[in-house]
C-alpha cells in the first residue's frame, strides 16, 4: 500500500469518526452510588429499568460507562447479578431503600423506582 493511500484511509477514518453521534449519558433515574472502596455517595450513577410479571431487570450505569445488571425478584425483594462472580449484599434501610453492594461499589435505589412499598 502506498503512502498516498495510508494517509488516504487515515483521512477517511477520521472524518468518519468525527461524524460519529456522542453517546452522551443514559436515559433513566439518578441513583446515588458510591464506587470503590472508601468512596462517599454521589448522586451520579443511573438506573434504567424493565420489567416483566415476574422478575425487574436494573442497569445501572457508572459515570465513566461501566455499568452492573441485577435482577430484582417483588415476590422476595432480593437480587441476583445478571453476570459477574462478585459477591453481592443488599440490605434495607428504615426508609425502604435498597443498598447494593457488589465488590467495591455500593448503590442506593429508592423504592419508588421500584414500585414497592417501605
Amino acid at each position: 500500500m502506498s503512502t498516498r493511500t495510508s494517509s488516504l484511509l487515515v483521512t477517511v477514518a477520521l472524518l468518519l469518526g468525527a461524524c460519529a453521534p456522542e453517546s452522551g449519558a443514559p436515559d433513566g433515574e439518578k441513583i446515588d452510588c458510591a464506587l470503590g472502596r472508601g468512596e462517599a455517595f454521589k448522586a451520579n450513577c443511573t438506573l434504567q429499568i424493565a420489567a416483566n410479571e415476574n422478575e425487574t431487570f436494573l442497569v445501572i450505569h457508572h459515570p465513566d460507562g461501566d455499568f452492573r445488571r441485577f435482577v430484582f425478584s417483588p415476590a422476595t425483594g432480593g437480587f441476583l447479578t445478571a453476570d459477574g462472580a462478585d459477591t453481592l449484599e443488599t440490605f434495607v434501610d428504615r426508609d425502604g431503600v435498597r443498598e447494593i453492594k457488589l465488590a467495591d461499589n455500593r448503590y442506593r435505589i429508592p423504592p419508588r423506582l421500584l414500585r414497592i412499598d417501605p
